[in-house]
């Protein structure tokens, strides 16, 4: 089977440990194509082909005669990395300015500059007829960028689409005051209404937003999650003294705030002696107000980064694994749909999962209805698990193996390819 994705962002495992489209796809009995939009080269063991079309690429087109494509081939030998052809990088210092002052304005001008700007339809025919894909599977939240993108490549092969998102991108169901986003949003909602009657399937990561789309569009929705290996058995940990919890992933949207809700709860429990502390695992660089707040060097500490490797190995030697989403109201609403990926690696951690959201967000309502975490949604609550963790630890044992079970259950490796795979045969024999 002939596999052509488009992504939005480099299929670089390097740059992205956590890369679902890998994490779908490695081992797969199938061979892969990639159309990107993004600068950056491709560096993972699925896929050698690649068709590179960016920003700076297509503002060019605009003003000059220079259209916007270009292929790659990439292969990988061990750790060598054999190019042939130049994948655009990223302009560091220009993508570092902007995303100083990015915002609704700045993001709206890049949806016009892909829908103004000049695709080598030319190339990008020759790339997809030289693969001849037997299906398209695109990896996105829709945008004016790639649902053009998505059209132009349905025009140039008769191979049937699928399509995935895992973030709310049609709702009205949000709290902005910019017009410049909500003019964004009625062109992507346009654009989407017209381009899902393509889709033979549309994956989503939650119920929530499956069940949603079905009823706006009547189109087929599947839920696709992330998976991992759960076939080795669980291994039974002794509580720390401390007890450890470990959060890995962003501050974005306003998570570290929630954070800060957990460090405060923190310095109340470990008031007569350190009972629990917490271990925040980023690549974000704190900013002072951050730091003070989420790094005392006795309750809580952040650590950096560290690679996915190195986290597995962590969470080894760590008993509560956390997941914390937002809880202004703004990015409760950006993020209700979101199902993060780090949940699927905080079941896989062999600890017990502990989630602190609002309680109508699609993760935390997963968790509580497989309940496999402990699912917290107000300060009383968070307050109140905390101190019965510390005085029942046996409890954190009776979390981590309902983790772990659901893991079992839901995103082994081997089911979940074997689902998309029979999606894939079932969607390209009703093409025939």
């Amino acid at each position: 089977m002939k596999i052509l994705v488009l992504s939005s962002e480099v299929w670089n495992d390097r740059i992205n440990g956590n890369n679902v489209t890998s994490n779908w796809f490695e081992g797969m009995d199938a061979e892969f194509a990639n159309i990107y939009a993004s600068p950056g080269e491709p560096y993972n063991n699925c896929c050698q082909k690649y068709f590179q079309i960016t920003d700076k690429m297509m503002a060019k087109s605009i003003f000059s005669k220079k259209k916007a494509g270009k292929s790659l081939d990439i292969n990988i030998s061990g750790n060598n990395l054999v190019v042939c052809g130049e994948a655009e990088e990223k302009p560091e210092k220009l993508y570092g300015f902007l995303k100083k002052i990015s915002g609704d304005f700045l993001r709206l001008v890049r949806e016009l500059i892909w829908l103004w700007g000049r695709y080598d339809i030319q190339e990008m025919g020759k790339f997809i007829r030289d693969f001849q894909p037997d299906i398209i599977f695109s990896e996105r939240m829709a945008s004016c960028k790639m649902l053009r993108l998505e059209k132009l490549v349905s025009d140039l092969t008769d191979a049937p689409f699928v399509a995935f998102t895992g973030d709310d991108e049609y709702s009205l169901r949000q709290f902005k005051f910019s017009p410049f986003f909500w003019i964004k949003r009625f062109m992507v909602r346009k654009r989407l209404r017209e381009m899902v009657k393509k889709y033979k399937i549309y994956y989503t990561l939650s119920l929530e937003q499956k069940n949603d789309y079905e009823k706006r569009f009547g189109c087929q929705c599947k839920i696709l999650q992330k998976c991992g290996e759960f076939e080795n058995g669980f291994e039974q940990r002794q509580v720390h003294k401390p007890i450890k919890l470990i959060y890995a992933g962003k501050f974005y949207c306003n998570r570290w705030k929630v954070l800060g809700e957990i460090v405060e709860m923190l310095k109340e429990i470990n008031g007569s002696g350190v009972k629990m502390i917490l271990e925040i695992y980023t690549r974000d660089i704190p900013n002072r107000k951050q730091k003070k707040l989420l790094d005392d060097r006795r309750n809580s500490f952040i650590m950096g980064g560290v690679s996915q490797e190195e986290l597995c190995e962590i969470y080894q030697n760590a008993d509560i694994a956390v997941h914390v989403e937002a809880q202004d109201i703004k990015n409760r609403l950006a993020t209700r749909l979101s199902f993060s990926t780090k949940i699927i690696d905080c079941l896989f951690s062999g600890c017990a999962v502990l989630a602190y959201c609002w309680n109508q967000h699609s993760g935390w309502t997963y968790l509580k209805r497989e309940n496999t975490a402990i699912c917290i949604s107000s300060a009383d609550e968070l307050k109140r698990e905390l101190k019965e963790i510390c005085n029942r630890p046996e409890l954190i044992q009776e979390y981590a193996v309902n983790a772990y079970e659901c893991g079992m259950r839901n995103h082994q490796r081997k089911k979940v390819q074997e689902g998309l795979m029979e999606d894939f045969k079932y969607v390209i024999s009703e093409n025939i």
